[in-house]
Parts: structure tokens; sequence; C-alpha cells
């Protein structure tokens, strides 16, 4: 059985196996429009034991035709922004206020649906109005007075003046959470914000032209599927049986929690075509490098802090990859990355030829789009103020005088120059002994 996300994105075989289980204990939040495609996209991925929703899901939207199209969402976890239901205009700080004074009954709701999760992730299209103004505010909630950790997925808009300036403003915000401690009244100390994911719009708009994974459907929803797939593959990978794993625990404490940046990779091996073992291990070592699925340009070398990998290889042929391979792929990689702490795993699938490598790492800085956006706003900025000054324009000048001209139009006098005449003429020729009717009005 191929489990798929809305019947389109079908998800590894694995994650259907009699051992597979979700190992993340996860709740979703989206926020504006694009948050709610993302969510969304999680929220119709279901149990293939019992095809319950397998992640809590809720959406907040100031635009009530964006919730109409979210299929997967119950209508009584749809939040409108009442007073704001035909948008905000783009506007981050109206998106705020909008947000903020529908707070309390949505955080109500979050209080109740999320009071069983272990982690909140919270998402929004960074760029319009609502999601980019209310993310945040919903961050600082959760953490501070729901108590859960947080983990914030945004997306970077294409290059668009307003919205490259939306995003900018926004992030500029959120980043320093991840370095942002707080002691609550227990005296226990918090993150604002465990981890921030990037989904870059403009590589996975190139991906899906270049090599569409899947045909007949837009860029959007290639990127929340993808995102939507990568998540769960990790979460059910944690919970694959072998002597080798990565848990959830070690996602939580290594990966996902400690204030970094989140970039995922994945490789399709085909094992019928690698010809011997320093092959396979150099193909493994190299799915970080250049398979990142959702945003490129991290700095690996200086940046990285820990990463965990883990190949997911066919039964029958778990003897091409065993204990003693990951070691030397542990050993390959302390020498190509010496600061991290790297964590393998290994699981089986039910695949005859084809290995499947994931990795996900925490990174101590930004991949290279968005430590440019500052720059690309204000780059648009300019050329639009260059095509400005260079525009035409609508001056056509002062309106011109003209002289008194004889022949021209003149205004009503306003008497009738026959009046007088008429009343005379029908006086004299008035008929004698007609009859004249008093009432007559």
């Amino acid at each position: 059985m191929v489990l798929k996300i809305d019947n389109v994105w079908p998800l590894e075989g694995f994650v259907t196996q009699l051992n597979a289980e979700p190992g993340l204990n996860i709740g979703l939040i989206g926020t504006g429009q694009g948050g709610g495609k993302m969510v969304d996209a999680m929220a119709s991925i279901r149990s293939p034991k019992n095809d319950q929703p397998i992640y809590p899901a809720m959406v907040i939207n100031s635009n009530l035709g964006d919730m109409k199209n979210l299929k997967n969402i119950p209508a009584k976890y749809k939040f409108p922004l009442l007073g704001y239901e035909k948008g905000v205009g783009k506007d981050p700080e109206t998106g705020r206020q909008a947000f903020l004074e529908n707070g309390e009954r949505i955080f109500d709701a979050i209080a109740e649906l999320m009071q069983d999760v272990d982690v909140v992730v919270v998402a929004a299209s960074m760029g319009g109005g609502t999601g980019t103004g209310s993310i945040n505010e919903l961050t600082d909630a959760i953490s501070r007075f729901l108590g859960k950790p947080v983990i914030a997925i945004t997306s970077l808009p294409r290059p668009n003046e307003v919205e490259s300036l939306n995003a900018y403003n926004a992030l500029a915000e959120l980043v320093p959470k991840l370095n942002h401690i707080e002691t609550d009244d227990n005296g226990r100390s918090f993150r604002l914000l465990e981890s921030l994911i990037m989904l870059d719009n403009e590589k996975i708009i190139q991906d899906h032209i270049q090599e569409p994974e899947v045909p007949g459907i837009s860029w959007d929803y290639y990127s929340n599927y993808k995102l939507a797939s990568t998540l769960h593959e990790w979460s059910v990978l944690t919970s694959l049986g072998s002597d080798y794993t990565v848990d959830a625990a070690d996602l939580y404490n290594h990966i996902l929690f400690g204030g970094g940046v989140i970039t995922f990779a994945k490789k399709r091996i085909n094992l019928d075509e690698v010809t011997n073992k320093d092959d396979l291990i150099q193909e493994i070592i190299s799915t970080y490098r250049g398979k990142n699925v959702l945003a490129n340009g991290f700095d690996y070398v200086n940046d990285m802090r820990s990463m965990a990998l883990v190949v997911v290889i066919p039964r029958e042929r778990e003897h091409e990859l065993n204990h003693d391979t990951l070691e030397i792929i542990r050993t390959e990689i302390k020498n190509e990355l010496p600061q991290i702490n790297f964590y393998p795993g290994l699981a089986t699938h039910g695949s005859k030829r084809h290995a499947i490598v994931y990795t996900i790492a925490n990174m101590a800085g930004l991949p290279e789009r968005a430590k440019n956006l500052r720059e690309e706003a204000e780059a648009l900025q300019r050329e639009r103020e260059e095509r400005e000054n260079r525009s035409s324009g609508f001056n056509l000048g002062e309106k011109i005088q003209t002289s008194n001209r004889v022949g021209g139009k003149r205004g009503a006098a306003g008497i009738n120059p026959y009046k007088m005449q008429v009343a005379a003429s029908s006086e004299e020729t008035k008929e004698p002994n007609k009859i004249i009717n008093p009432f007559k009005k």
C-alpha cells in the first residue's frame, strides 16, 4: 500500500511498515494563506492503521476565502480574524493588530488542541500580511504562556519589493529568538524559538520546473507536499527498529532543539549502479552537500553544529551496508566536518534495489538567500525608484489661456422676448361668450 498526501504525493514505502510509527509528537498551526496551506498538507497525512489524522492542526487567517480551500482542516479549527475577513492587504502591522484583537479566543483554542503534543510548529509564508504579521506574536505567546517548545517554518517569497521587505522585517524580529533565553516563574529556562525551518520559494520553483517529481501539480503544492513528506518521513524514521537508530529523543535534543536553522537533504541511490563499497560510501556522504530539499546556500564547514544521517536500505541487501560501514562514514564525516556532532542510523525497507539517504542538520547560520534578503529588498526598492525617475510621467504643463472672441457661445439672459407680445395678441383674439371653468387649475 502506498500512502499519499492528498492522494497525490506518494510517501516512501517504509512509512507503512508494520513497525513504522510517527516518533515526533508535534502539533501544527498555520497562520496566513501560505502557512495554512503548509499545515493543510501535513493534516492530510493519516494513519494507515485507523485512517485518523496523525498531527493535530489548526489555521488562522484574515481571509475567509483562503480558509475555505483548506480541505483537511476541520471547520472548528479554522479561526478567522474577526473584523478583518477581507484580508489585510500585505500589511504586516495590520496583520499583527488583527491577530492581537482576536488573540484571546485563538490562544484558548491552541491551549486545548496542543495540550498533549511535545512541540508546537508554527508555519507562515513570509511576505504577505497575516502570517508575516502574526508569527512573532504566536511564537512568543506559545513559548511563554503555553510552556511548549516552538519550531517555526517560514517560506521566503520570490523577489518582490513589497514581499521581500515584509519578509526581511519579520525575520529580523524572528531569527534573534533562536538565541533568546528566558526563565519562567518556576525558575526553568526556555528558548523563545527552538529552531527555524526555511523554504526558499525561488529554489523550489526552479526544482519543480527542472525536475518535477509528481506531474500535474503547481509549484506551491509541490512545495507544501515536499515539506510535509520530509517532516513525516523523518518522524517515522525515528521509530524504525535497528541496532543503529536515531530516535525521537536524539532528534529533539541534538538537532531540533538548541536554537538553529534546520536543513534537510535526501538522495535515492540505485545500488545496482554502484560498483563498490567505497563508491557507495561517497554517494552517502555527499548527500548533505548537494541534495537539499528546501533551501540552498548553507555554509556547512563553519555553521553546521550537528547532523543526523539515516540510510534506509533494502532488507535483502542489508549486508552491503553494515555497522562497520557506518563507522567508516562517521570517520569520513568527521574528517570533513570536525566541529559537528554526528548521529548515524540504519533502517531497512522493502525495495529491491534502492537505498534512500536522509540527512537533517542544525546550522548556526542562515541559507544564502536569507542572508542577503535585506540587500535584495533594498535593491528592488532602488530599481523601482530608478524606473520612476526614467519614466515620462504625467505632467502636461499649465492650462493655455484663451482671449475673448466674438461669436462665442453666450449665456441665456432668462427673458422671453415674445412673452408680452403673445399675451397682448391673445387678449385681442379672445373669443367672445366662451365658457370659463372657474375650477380649472
